[in-house]
C-alpha cells in the first residue's frame, strides 16, 4: 500500500492541485499582475516569461515579483527564453542545508551566523532543503522533529535556540542514519 502512495504522492505542494481551475486562475492572475507592474515601470514582459515566473514562484506573488525584478537586473530587455535566477535566500538555504548534511561535527554545528540569518528571515525553507537531501525513510522523522521544535518555538522565545536545537538533532539523526546504512552495506 505504501508503494501506491509513494507513486502518486506529489513531491512538492506546488504540484498538488485539488482545484485545478483555481490553480490555473491564480497563475493567470500572477501573470497579469507581473505584466501590469512591468508596464507601469515602462518595461515589456513577454507572456511566456511571465508564465515561467508564475510557475517557478510556486503561486507566490511576492516571490514572483522578486523573480521578475531579478530577471530585469539579469537581462534587459526581457526575452521569452531568458533564465530565471533563484532568489538569494533559496541559494543561502540550500548552501546551509548542504553544509549540515555534508558533515555532522561540532565544528560544522557552529555556524551561528547562518542560524541568525535563517531565524530572522526564512526558517521554514531550511526544512524543505534538508528534506531534499534526505532519504525517503528519514523524511517522516525529520518532519516530525521540525514540527516538535516549531511547537516549542511558539511556546517560547529566542528562535535561534530552537533552530540550533533542531539542527543538532537533525545532525545526530542523519549521522546515525548514514552509519546504519554503512553498516548494512558492510555486512
Amino acid at each position: 500500500m505504501s508503494l501506491w502512495l509513494d507513486k502518486y504522492r506529489p513531491s512538492s505542494l506546488n504540484k498538488l492541485d485539488y482545484h485545478k481551475e483555481q490553480a490555473s486562475q491564480l497563475k493567470n492572475l500572477i501573470c497579469t499582475v507581473l505584466i501590469n507592474v512591468c508596464k507601469k515601470e515602462g518595461l515589456s514582459l513577454p507572456a511566456e516569461l511571465a508564465k515561467k515566473i508564475a510557475e517557478k514562484s510556486g503561486r507566490n506573488l511576492r516571490k514572483a515579483l522578486l523573480m521578475c525584478e531579478a530577471c530585469r537586473v539579469q537581462q534587459l530587455p526581457f526575452s521569452a527564453d531568458q533564465d530565471i535566477p533563484e532568489t538569494d535566500w533559496e541559494v543561502y538555504l540550500r548552501e546551509t542545508a548542504n553544509a549540515i548534511v555534508s558533515q555532522q561535527s561540532p565544528q560544522r554545528y557552529c555556524i551561528s551566523s547562518r542560524y541568525n540569518k535563517i531565524a530572522s528571515e526564512a526558517g521554514t525553507g531550511l526544512l524543505s532543503e534538508l528534506l531534499n537531501n534526505c532519504d525517503g525513510h528519514l523524511k517522516g522523522e525529520v518532519s516530525q522533529m521540525a514540527a516538535y521544535y516549531e511547537h516549542r518555538l511558539q511556546l517560547g522565545s529566542k528562535a535561534i535556540y530552537h533552530l540550533e536545537a533542531f539542527v543538532a538533532k537533525f545532525m545526530a539523526v542523519y549521522k546515525r542514519f548514514m552509519e546504519d546504512g554503512l553498516e548494512a552495506m558492510m555486512f
